[in-house]
């Protein structure tokens, strides 16, 4: 209960403060999924521009559930195909490849190395350098150590934008 009061909070006050500041244009931006924080899973996304409509992602995560932790690295590249009026740089819908190199260790597994490559999709909303963005990810491990399969991830980052 406190978990979503406080996520409340967080979102009012983004779009609170997002109504006072000017607009501008963006080009870099950094962000995390708190809800991910419910299942185990702490990321951290740093996107740069790199051309007028295209972006990079660089990506970290940490994925710590019970008798599991699991370490992870990637880069995706954005291509912003609905450029509308008045959207700023790194806003609005993008879509591109994905690939994430891992490491996994558990209490009873001795641990490996993962490799996948697969692809993201989502739409980012910036409030006054506040930013919101639902996200989709479809990936495919070619290397694994352990597990299989095709996976896929939801979310909604939030995070700056300058």
């Amino acid at each position: 209960m406190k978990l979503r009061i406080l996520l409340v909070s967080i979102i009012i006050g983004i779009f609170f403060f997002a109504s006072v500041q000017p607009a501008k244009s963006y080009s870099n931006a950094i962000s995390g999924d708190p809800i991910g924080l419910i299942f185990g899973l702490f990321n951290v996304t740093y996107e740069f521009q790199t051309g007028p409509q295209n972006s990079m992602t660089i990506y970290g995560s940490y994925f710590f559930p019970t008798g599991w932790t699991a370490i992870g690295l990637g880069a995706s590249y954005r291509w912003y195909i609905v450029k509308e009026k008045k959207k700023k740089i790194i806003e609005g819908f993008s879509f591109g490849p994905k690939a994430v190199l891992s490491y996994w260790g558990s209490d009873v597994y001795d641990g490996g190395v993962g490799f996948s490559i697969g692809g993201e999709a989502a739409y980012k909303w910036i409030f006054g350098g506040f930013s919101v963005e639902p996200i989709v990810n479809l990936m495919i491990p070619f290397v694994r150590y352990y597990g299989g399969g095709v996976y896929a991830g939801i979310g909604v980052n939030l995070g700056y934008a300058w």
